[in-house]
C-alpha cells in the first residue's frame, strides 16, 4: 500500500472518529439532568454584550430569545464603557437590567445601578462607582489576560468568580486538553460547547472565600457573552440563580424598574448563586440554617454536596441534602454531579455565595 494511501486511510478515519464523536455529543441529553423546577431562584444571565460594544456580534433581541429558551428571566447586559439600554426594559419577554464594564487602570469593573458612566479609570473607580449610587462588581477578576490588579478587597459588592472568559483562557493558555469537547461540540450540539469548557476555577474561588471571610459578598457568574460563540451557547455554561422574596416574585413582571431593583437588591444582599444550565435546572437549591444545622439542598438526588466553611471543606455527602452542625463563619455550598458522556467524571454544577454565620441561629 502506497504511502498516499496510508494517509488518505488515516485521515477518513480520523474524520469517521469525529463525525461519530459530534453525532453522540449531539445526541447526549439537554440538559443532562432531569430536575424538577423550584419555586424561589429565578435565572438569568450576568455580563452580557450586544453590537452596542466593539466587540460585540449579536443583537440584544438574539440574546433576549436566547435567555428565554433556557428560562431566563433577566440579562445583565454589561457595554463596553457605554451604558445601554439607559434603563431597565423588557425585550422578548426577558427584563434587560443596564450596566456597564469599565475599563479601568486595575482591569474591568462593571458598575450597576448607575444613570451614566462613571469618568473616573484610576484608583477611585469603585468610589466614583460607590458615590454615583451604583453598585460595583469586579468582572473576571482572577483572569489569564485581564486580572484585577488593585489587591484592596473593599469597595465592591460582587465578585465574579466563576467566569466563562477565564475558563476559555484557562484552556487556550494551560490546559489545552480541555479543548477537545467542547470542539467535537461545536461540530455536534453547540449548546454544549461552552458548558464543556467549565471546570471548578479553584482560585478564583479561594480569592473569593478569601474576601467572604471578612464581609458580605455576592458571588457572581459573568458569561461575558459577545454573541460569537452563540449566546444560547454561552447561557448554557454559566447562569446567574437570585433568591427572591415572595413579594418580589409576586410582583414580578408587572414594572421593569421594580424588577430590575429586585435584581440589584438581590446582588447587593448577596441572593445569589451560580449554575451550570446545561447540567439541569438549579432553581430548587436552597442553603439555609435550620435547626442548628447549616442545609444545602437540591431536588434531586444523584449530587455530591460540599460545605465549606471559611474557605475549607468541612462536610461533602450525597444529595439531594446535606446537614452539618453550625459553627461561626463564612459558610459556602457547592454541588457536583456525574452527568454522564460528554462530561467525564464529576462536575461542579452549582456554587453558592457566602453565608455569614456570626451569632447562633435562632432556635439552636
Amino acid at each position: 500500500m502506497s504511502r498516499r494511501r496510508l494517509v488518505l486511510g488515516a485521515h477518513a478515519a480520523a474524520f469517521g472518529l469525529v463525525a461519530a464523536l459530534a453525532i453522540a455529543v449531539r445526541l447526549a441529553p439537554f440538559p443532562a439532568l432531569e430536575v424538577p423546577p423550584g419555586q424561589r431562584a429565578i435565572l438569568g444571565f450576568f455580563h452580557v454584550h450586544t453590537t452596542r460594544s466593539h466587540d460585540g456580534r449579536g443583537t440584544m433581541e438574539e440574546a433576549a430569545l436566547a435567555a428565554r429558551r433556557l428560562g431566563g428571566r433577566f440579562l445583565v447586559v454589561t457595554e463596553h464603557n457605554l451604558l445601554e439600554p439607559p434603563a431597565p426594559t423588557v425585550v422578548e419577554g426577558v427584563l434587560v437590567v443596564p450596566g456597564v464594564e469599565i475599563s479601568a487602570e486595575a482591569g474591568h469593573v462593571i458598575a450597576l445601578g448607575v444613570s451614566e458612566v462613571p469618568a473616573e479609570r484610576g484608583p477611585g473607580v469603585l468610589r466614583a462607582i460607590e458615590e454615583s449610587g451604583g453598585l460595583a462588581v469586579l468582572a473576571h477578576p482572577v483572569n489569564l489576560k485581564r486580572p484585577w490588579a488593585d489587591p484592596a478587597s473593599e469597595g465592591f459588592v460582587g465578585f465574579e468568580a466563576l467566569s466563562l472568559d477565564s475558563a476559555f483562557r484557562e484552556a487556550t493558555l494551560r490546559r489545552q486538553g480541555r479543548l477537545f469537547w467542547p470542539l467535537v461540540a461545536l461540530a455536534g450540539d453547540h449548546r454544549k460547547l461552552a458548558a464543556l469548557l467549565m471546570h471548578r476555577p479553584d482560585e478564583a474561588l479561594g480569592r473569593y472565600d478569601e474576601i467572604a471571610e471578612a464581609r458580605d459578598l455576592a458571588m457572581l457568574c459573568g458569561v461575558d457573552a459577545h454573541g460569537l460563540p452563540p449566546y444560547l451557547s454561552s447561557f448554557a455554561a454559566l447562569g446567574l440563580n437570585l433568591w427572591l422574596s415572595p413579594a418580589q416574585r409576586e410582583a414580578w413582571g408587572r414594572d421593569p424598574e421594580a424588577d430590575a431593583g429586585a435584581v440589584l437588591k438581590a446582588i447587593a444582599e448577596a441572593r445569589t448563586f451560580c449554575s451550570v444550565p446545561a447540567l439541569g435546572d438549579a432553581s430548587s437549591f436552597s442553603f439555609r440554617v435550620e435547626g442548628g444545622e447549616v442545609v444545602a439542598e437540591v431536588a434531586v438526588a444523584q449530587v455530591r454536596i460540599a460545605l465549606f466553611r471559611d474557605g475549607q471543606e468541612v462536610a461533602r455527602g450525597p444529595g439531594p441534602a446535606l446537614r452539618t452542625p453550625w459553627r461561626p463563619g463564612s459558610w459556602r455550598a457547592e454541588v457536583y454531579v456525574e452527568a454522564g458522556f460528554p462530561w467525564g467524571g464529576e462536575r461542579l454544577w452549582i456554587a453558592s455565595s457566602a453565608l455569614p454565620l456570626t451569632s447562633a441561629p435562632e432556635g439552636s
